[in-house]
């Protein structure tokens, strides 16, 4: 249901080193950050 997924990491937590890279990269892409916000991994 759409209140569990929004509650629930879909994948297992980046390492701090491969988060920081993947937010990045997402920035680079999306800067207004409207682009499915949170959907793969909180805060990204």
């Amino acid at each position: 249901s759409p209140e569990v997924r929004s509650q629930v990491d879909i994948f297992e937590p980046l390492p701090p080193s491969l988060a920081d890279l993947t937010r990045r990269i997402k920035f680079a892409f999306d800067p207004d950050r409207i682009l499915n916000f949170g959907r793969m991994y909180s805060g990204i």
